[in-house]
């Protein structure tokens, strides 16, 4: 029991402490809110939000179905031509990693292993900010504009 109440804590804080940095996901430009090309980044990005989002409430209820859908979809976003915002050897490497956390969820919805797509999810959580601190620390740029400043 409270293994579980501290997990379900860990997955609501990693969750919840990127929101609390930022309103949305897409960084803007300084002088006037336009978003960042290419043009499908912002939506990308929110249907990326979504679906993990989604797989939080399939872990909170057991919904393993929803849990498994939601992974498969961002694993599959993750392969969009969108995705490939930057073509570096660390982002293909992030994105990798981002990949083998969605197989993990997956397959332990699959298996109704509800701990391990938890602590799967989090890992996900983990792959999720470290890619995007990874384009704030090495100030790389998408069609002009420094991410840092956002």
């Amino acid at each position: 029991m409270r293994r579980a109440t501290f997990l379900m804590f860990a997955l609501i804080a990693a969750v919840a402490m990127p929101s609390f940095h930022s309103p949305t996901a897409v960084a803007q430009d300084p002088a006037g809110g336009d978003r960042l090309g290419p043009d499908n980044v912002a939506p990308l990005m929110r249907r990326k939000l979504d679906r993990a989002k989604n797989i939080l409430e399939g872990l909170t209820l057991e919904q393993f179905d929803k849990i498994a859908s939601n992974a498969r979809s961002l694993r599959l976003l993750s392969m969009e031509a969108g995705w490939n915002v930057v073509q570096t050897e660390e982002y293909r490497k992030q994105s990798d990693d981002f990949r083998r956390a969605c197989t993990a969820i997956e397959k332990a919805a699959d298996a109704k292993d509800i701990h391990r797509a938890a602590l799967a999810y989090v890992s996900l959580t983990v792959r999720c900010v470290d890619c995007h601190s990874y384009m704030r620390e090495n100030k790389i740029k998408l069609a002009g504009f420094d991410l840092r400043n956002h």
